[in-house]
């Protein structure tokens, strides 16, 4: 026996509260890239870290250059006359 289609034209609804799934899932993925942004601006850059450690390690190893150059009496200190323009 052949069945009726339904009444209504329309497909059944699959609504949550009101709200269409596909809604929730564009809501969902908002939040998401949301929290995602946030934390990109709150969390310090790894790569300011990486520029504050060498510009750290430079300095020490001219530091340890300039000691040893005065250690070894390669180097004199000595205060210049000052430049007349």
């Amino acid at each position: 026996m052949l069945k009726r289609p339904p009444r209504s034209d329309e497909p059944p609804d699959e609504r949550v509260f009101g709200t269409h799934p596909g809604d929730v899932g564009v809501i969902v993925i908002a939040a998401l890239l949301t929290f995602a942004w946030i934390a990109l601006l709150v969390m310090p850059s790894p790569f300011a870290r990486l520029e504050k450690a060498q510009a750290a390690r430079e300095k020490a190893e001219r530091q340890k250059k300039i000691d040893q150059a005065v250690a070894t009496g390669e180097v004199t200190v000595g205060i210049l006359p000052a430049k007349k323009p």
